[in-house]
């Protein structure tokens, strides 16, 4: 019986195919093993760079290495892994950067992430850092790899640290080139500017060296300054640019008045007038000639108020103020020549006591001093007595609101404090003695600061008004004057109130 060769082969083709399958399988399951046991002999020897690919057991090396000899050291860490039989390796090295840089910036929800990084395992690093420090922003990655990190470790710690003083910056950046670091930008608020100040000139890596610091305070509105001279203290409160024009005001204030105790109040802010430092230091150089006095300087408004010695003093004052003053500060001065002390008043008889005399007695006395006190004629005296009338009822049927613990008036007293400039302009020739008084709740010399302070306000409301800032005079007497028993919230509440007193000028 003859073979049929022919039958045979539909046998044996068959047979090939699934051969050709299994290897094919095998070569997969093969290069699979090999894949995943050379990724992590890479990783452990601290090549991440390195990419494998293998045909069968031949592994093809790529990437590109941060450092020279990484490359040789690949393909050593991949020969060195069994089941490898050759390593052919196309591995190269990163471009070397001329100037090794990066940068973060911040704007609202936004950091954008710029520069270089030396290898991919610090690029992931810092991305990781910023996520964390930056929870719910949108974070942009545009660093590229390079070659030429000064050291690694050194330029990463101030990476770091300059993403930590950005979490405090509103709008700006932060800027590493080789080892030296750059912080640009508004600082969120007042404890984030000191923060940032502190970690800038005590926390600073070592190795890292800043070579500019341009974090500015926050912006205020309105920014607000004042000066005042008072019970031996020279007080200064409000904002001020920076910390380094702070020190200068305050060595200033010291020059001017040796004697005095400098109280600084002063808190950094952005969004003084342009003249600010010139009219400040002007201020200070005046106010320490006078008895007492203050300055209030609100955006580029200033008032200047306060006694002097004599009229030759105080027009030297004003003359010097003026001279001094920028064109873009706007000056309101209200400079009082001290009064001479006038005789004590003869005594006055007993009234008769009457029923319900009580008020009757009071106005009687005040008119009997003002009449001998002054040498007005009786009709003077009358129309102060009518202005005076005038201005209390204004008051009455209105209300001064200040800001809690402040001297800042409140929106709400502007309509009254309209009808009393109006009223004060019917009284000229007159002179008007504006007090502050305050409850005996809190601190005696705190209370009759902050009732001086808060007449003061109210005396240049009605100067912008229209009112003669002649006519007027701030003056604070604290809880010492008080229209009822200090024992009750309401009580203290009608203690805390601005008076008007006229008299002939």
């Amino acid at each position: 019986m003859r073979c049929n060769w022919r039958r045979w082969l539909w046998g044996i083709i068959p047979l090939l195919v699934l051969s050709w399958v299994a290897v094919q399988a095998e070569h997969a399951r093969l290069e699979r093993d090999l894949a995943a046991r050379t990724s992590v002999a890479l990783a452990q020897g601290g090549l991440p760079w390195a990419m494998v690919e293998f045909s069968g057991r031949d592994a093809i090396l790529t990437g590109r290495a941060p450092e020279e000899g990484e490359p040789g050291k690949a393909a050593d860490t991949l020969a060195a892994v069994w089941g490898v039989r050759t390593v052919d390796n196309r591995a190269g090295l990163l471009d070397r950067a001329e100037t090794f840089w990066w940068a973060a910036s911040r704007r609202n929800n936004r950091i954008r992430i710029t520069g270089l990084a030396p290898s991919i395992s610090a690029r992931q690093a810092i991305l990781g850092v910023t996520k964390a420090s930056f929870p719910g922003f949108e974070v942009v990655d545009r660093t590229t790899l390079a070659r030429g990190v000064p050291s690694p470790d050194v330029w990463l710690a101030g990476v770091s640290f300059g993403l930590k003083q950005l979490t405090s910056i509103k709008r700006g950046h932060v800027r590493m080139q080789e080892l030296e670091l750059a912080v640009v930008g508004e600082a969120e608020d007042i404890a984030g500017y000191r923060a940032v100040k502190q970690a800038l000139a005590n926390s600073v890596p070592k190795g890292i060296k800043v070579t500019s610091d341009e974090v500015t305070a926050p912006v205020v509105s309105p920014f607000t300054w004042a000066a005042e001279i008072a019970h031996g203290q020279f007080v200064l409160s409000g904002y001020v640019p920076n910390d380094a024009l702070r020190a200068d005001i305050v060595a200033a204030a010291k020059e001017n008045l040796p004697s005095a105790a400098i109280v600084d109040q002063m808190e950094p802010g952005e969004g003084a007038a342009q003249g600010w430092r010139e009219a400040v230091v002007a201020c200070l150089r005046e106010l320490s000639r006078l008895e007492v006095g203050s300055a209030q300087l609100k955006d580029a408004a200033l008032v200047v108020m306060g006694t002097a010695e004599d009229a030759a003093t105080a027009n030297a004052l004003r003359a010097r103020l003026r001279a001094a003053m920028p064109t873009t500060i706007k000056l309101t001065e209200q400079i009082k020549v001290k009064e001479p002390a006038l005789p004590p008043p003869p005594p006055l008889p007993p009234p008769a006591p009457s029923e319900g005399s009580t008020k009757e007695e009071a106005t009687a006395t005040t008119a009997s001093r003002m009449d001998a006190a002054s040498p007005a004629p009786p009709e003077a005296v009358a129309r102060a007595r009518a202005c005076e009338e005038q201005l209390a009822g204004v008051a009455r049927t209105g209300q001064i609101y200040f800001h809690y613990a402040s001297a800042e008036l409140e929106s709400a007293s502007f309509p009254t404090l309209d009808r009393l400039a109006a009223a004060a302009k019917t009284c000229p020739g007159m002179h008007i003695e504006v007090a502050g008084h305050a409850s005996s709740e809190g601190n005696a010399d705190a209370n009759q600061q902050l009732s001086l302070k808060r007449a003061q306000s109210v005396v240049t409301y009605l100067v912008y008004a229209g009112v003669d800032p002649g006519q007027l005079e701030p003056i604070g007497f604290g809880a010492a004057r008080p229209i009822v028993p200090n024992d009750s919230d309401e009580n203290m509440a009608k203690n805390r109130r601005i008076e008007f007193t006229v008299r002939p000028q």
